[in-house]
């Protein structure tokens, strides 16, 4: 019979990493209280002198983790590693600074779990993430690996229209990828992501194996459409990800608890045409996916959205595939934007 790792197990050998930004909306109180609910039960699962806050750049959010730091040594004895970016450079910054300082403390770190600090990521998942990943590493005898937790819905913590883009660019996104793939003869290997569909590449918690951790922070960015400060502020998520799966790194998913609505977000700050067209931009761009070929990946994950079910849905959907062709277009310097879909069984 299979064997899950003990606490006692999982402590030695896993990190983790808290990325941390916080805009001027939430009050210094519920910045406190996000800070505390993400950090308060750490210690259960990783111990203090493995877990690294990393602040943005940010001088207000470097305040409050200080406060909930010295909080957090009256109530464990200990403090957690925190480190202050000088200036904003955005999430992926923050969390390859992050890896790179944990990787350091020695190569008995098999994983690193990153979580965000708005008290959205539970400790407890801790568990079952590295339970996945010893297992990954027992078959596959290597750290080339990353471990999903996978929010059960996307719509219910971030509103409709963001859950609807956000499942639209990981659809279209693993579609480039296989086609990229499939133009060297390889394959995509999706077989340990069961449940949500399509696998919830955007989720911020997620555990990486020491090899893909180690790729994070050595790897320059690949910026093809995005400016330096557009690849490090929209980039965590679905550019680490692309160039993961280029490497044939091993991806797998659980599925974890989540809020019901964010309290507070960045990223839900940034437009929301502008963040996900950028990212689709960049992923065609970057798997240099052809203009016929993008259109048709678009429209083959669009079509289904029950977004397209509201006037402006269906707008929406319209003004991020003219925004992201023509840009791709512009690009290729050639070609011509095939038509959308038309709704010829409309009754279906």
């Amino acid at each position: 019979m299979p064997s899950r790792p003990s606490l006692e197990a999982i402590t030695p050998h896993t990190g983790v990493v808290i990325p941390a930004y916080f805009s001027s909306k939430p009050s210094d109180d519920i910045v406190r209280e996000l800070l505390w609910l993400t950090l308060k039960d750490t210690p259960h699962f990783v111990p203090p002198s493995r877990t690294w806050v990393v602040v943005d750049g940010d001088p207000r959010t470097a305040t409050l983790a200080a406060e909930t730091n010295l909080r957090f040594e009256q109530t464990y004895g200990q403090l957690f590693h925190l480190h202050v970016l000088p200036s904003n450079g955005g999430k992926l910054w923050a969390l390859r600074e992050g890896l790179a300082r944990l990787l350091a403390q020695g190569d008995d770190v098999h994983y690193a779990v990153i979580r965000d600090g708005d008290g959205d990521h539970l400790p407890a998942h801790i568990t079952a993430l590295v339970a996945a990943a010893e297992a990954l590493e027992r078959f596959y005898r290597h750290t080339r690996l990353i471990v999903i937790g996978a929010r059960a819905s996307r719509h219910h913590p971030m509103g409709w229209m963001r859950g609807e883009l956000e499942t639209l660019l990981d659809h279209v996104t693993l579609d480039a990828v296989s086609y990229a793939l499939a133009r060297e003869g390889r394959a995509l290997d999706l077989q340990h992501c069961r449940g949500a569909n399509p696998p919830d590449l955007s989720s911020g918690y997620k555990l990486y194996g020491r090899a893909a951790a180690q790729q994070i922070v050595s790897d320059g960015p690949v910026l093809a459409t995005l400016s330096p400060s557009d690849y490090w502020h929209y980039g965590p998520e679905t550019c680490t990800i692309v160039e993961a799966l280029l490497r044939d790194t091993v991806v797998a998913q659980i599925t974890r608890l989540t809020w019901e609505a964010q309290p507070t977000t960045s990223f839900g700050e940034f437009g929301q045409l502008d963040l996900y067209g950028e990212l689709l931009l960049w992923v065609y761009a970057r798997l240099e996916i052809p203009l016929q070929a993008a259109a048709r990946m678009f429209d083959r994950r669009a079509t289904p959205l029950l977004l397209r079910t509201m006037p402006e849905g269906r707008q929406a959907l319209r003004d991020l595939r003219a925004r992201v062709l023509r840009a791709l277009q512009a690009q290729a310097g050639k070609g011509d934007i095939p038509p959308a879909g038309h709704d010829v069984l409309s009754f279906l």
